[in-house]
């Protein structure tokens, strides 16, 4: 690394420190496969920066965590619950268990951030057919969640959104109108573009007050452009792009940067999508991805755009700010 790209990143971690980062997507331990956080450690790696971050798990709601971070650990953490096979699936009551979890104030009083519901991920109808499995061994240690699971790849059940028929299966209009009650926000998973493209606007229907696109570029998702243009039609949806589908699904940098520019910057969000051991830890991997996709963009995305998709656009998907 040459001196002048050194202070080039040193410059870019203070602008990203100063404006507060937050991240819409970040991976946390314990879980059936290794994680290189749990949410003290993550606590005291994200303190500094009072970072931002929404604590995800495949296999369980994070509110407790992200509640009992904000109470005892000082830190601004969100959490959220992933309707995968463990909570039950696609289940109303999965989001109420998430939303009972969301106080750091245990004797009641209701002063918290939103939670993220996410749509079925490892137990999506499109994941499992892209994957093969569920936990796909390149996250790290999965060979040894695949034999606590003790059932062979092809015998995962699915939890599907739409029927055979394309229909929405009965329980998604509960679940978007529990997530409505909370004033959660929905993320959109490992679901397929044609499901998403069906999800989007009966949830804005329901009354869902924002949506957040799960990196339209992973193997189960692909997202065109032009979809995330009509989707973002409605200024409550937003993309979400994620480092780790650069570096685990080798997704050019620049794949991001022309769908940022066919976009535009206003409703899109860079976050890591990291926690994986193998990963980088925070905030060295967001430093990384605000680096790389300003090399990349070569001046197209303007610079205070760059550092608002890290800071201000996540902040207002998630009801932090106002819009």
């Amino acid at each position: 690394m040459t001196s002048s790209n050194s202070q080039d990143i040193d410059k870019l971690a203070v602008e990203l420190s100063q404006a507060g980062v937050a991240d819409t997507h970040f991976h946390i331990g314990p879980e059936l496969l290794p994680r290189r956080y749990d949410v003290a450690g993550l606590a005291a790696a994200a303190r500094a920066w009072d970072a931002t971050l929404v604590l995800k798990n495949h296999t369980y709601p994070t509110t407790p965590l992200a509640a009992h971070a904000r109470q005892h650990e000082g830190v601004n953490f969100l959490g959220g619950t992933v309707l995968n096979r463990f909570v039950g699936g696609l289940s109303a009551d999965a989001v109420t268990s998430a939303w009972s979890g969301n106080r750091a104030d245990v004797s009641g009083a209701r002063n918290d951030p939103a939670f993220v519901v996410w749509m079925p991920t490892v137990h999506a109808e499109s994941h499992l057919a892209s994957q093969g499995q569920s936990f796909d061994p390149r996250w790290g240690g999965c060979e040894a969640c695949n034999q606590m699971h003790e059932e062979a790849p092809g015998d995962e059940v699915p939890v599907r959104v739409f029927g055979a028929d394309g229909q929405p299966v009965p329980e998604l209009a509960l679940v978007l109108e529990a997530i409505a009650q909370y004033g959660a926000r929905l993320a959109t998973g490992h679901l397929s573009a044609e499901e998403i493209m069906k999800l989007v606007p009966l949830a804005l229907a329901a009354g869902v007050p924002g949506i957040i696109l799960t990196h339209p570029h992973y193997p189960s998702v692909e997202l065109s452009d032009e979809q995330l243009i009509e989707l973002t039609k409605d200024k409550k949806v937003y993309i979400e792009h994620c480092l780790a589908i650069h570096t685990i699904e080798q997704v050019p940098l620049m794949r991001f940067e022309k769908s940022i520019e066919a976009t535009g910057t206003e409703q899109v969000i860079l976050s890591t999508d990291f926690g994986q051991v193998q990963s980088d830890p925070f905030p060295d991997a967001t430093v990384r991805f605000a680096h790389g996709i300003d090399r990349v963009s070569q001046g197209r995305i303007p610079h205070q755009d760059l550092i608002s998709m890290f800071t201000k656009n996540p902040k207002r998907a998630l009801g932090l700010v106002e819009e």
